[in-house]
């Protein structure tokens, strides 16, 4: 890290040279209004868990962008709601004080949709670099990174399929809904890194989460690493 940290910061040297305006000319605020569509990619799933290829999730971001000087550097700090989901085969139960997890296959069930939903209101800050804008090259390569600081706003499970209908086992099953809001275990707080690159108005992002979602021996220590597309609508 320490030799890579130095690296970056030359490289943003020569691309700020490369790409300077002589004329001295402040840039102007950018990158606003964010919407970013993602994957997760779950870490530390229990054995035996089989989760969707396409977790997916949103964030919904307002930027202020301050320009630093007449650099090519700004800093942004804004607000944002983010959701992510993960979709497995296992129930999300939540019993004496405990979460767990059980494998809807291991009941002989068939079922549609089996989901938690993790949504937060989150307070970011970027440190940016973008490129100005000129005739080779008309829209500007940006990179950014940053930290985000959520609150959990609302955490519910969401199951579609069969249940029994007594507590014998037996094949009488019938199709429902449920959803469970009493998902007291989850960390309220959550804070990460986040990080975003590219070219015009369509970009890479990235989030890597450095708490877990499940309190201390309330739950398994699972975290969700983020990577998708950020559009950068003004």
């Amino acid at each position: 890290m320490k030799k890579i940290l130095p690296l970056f910061l030359i490289l943003l040297f020569i691309a700020n040279s490369l790409f300077a305006d002589d004329d001295r000319v402040r840039m102007r605020p950018q990158d606003r209004f964010i919407f970013d569509a993602f994957f997760d990619i779950w870490q530390d799933v229990p054995d035996g868990m089989d989760l969707e290829f396409y977790n997916r999730g949103i964030n919904i971001s307002l930027f202020r962008d301050y320009p630093l000087g007449y650099s090519n550097f700004s800093i942004a700090p804004g607000i944002n709601f983010s959701s992510h989901n993960m979709y497995s085969d296992h129930w999300f139960k939540y019993d004496d004080g405990k979460f767990d997890f059980i494998s809807i296959k291991e009941k002989g069930l068939s079922y549609d949709n089996n989901k938690i939903s993790l949504n937060y209101i989150d307070i970011p800050v970027e440190f940016r670099y973008r490129t100005r804008p000129h005739r080779d090259m008309p829209h500007p390569f940006r990179i950014s990174v940053g930290a985000k600081l959520g609150y959990l706003i609302q955490a519910h499970t969401k199951y579609v399929g069969d249940v029994y209908l007594d507590n014998n086992g037996s094949e009488n099953t019938r199709e429902t809904k449920i959803k469970e809001y009493n998902l007291n275990n989850i960390e309220s707080w959550r804070y990460g890194l986040t990080a975003r690159i590219g070219y015009g108005y369509v970009n890479i992002i990235g989030y890597y989460p450095l708490n877990r979602i499940f309190k201390d021996n309330l739950g398994k220590d699972m975290y969700p690493i983020s990577i998708g597309a950020s559009f950068i609508i003004n």
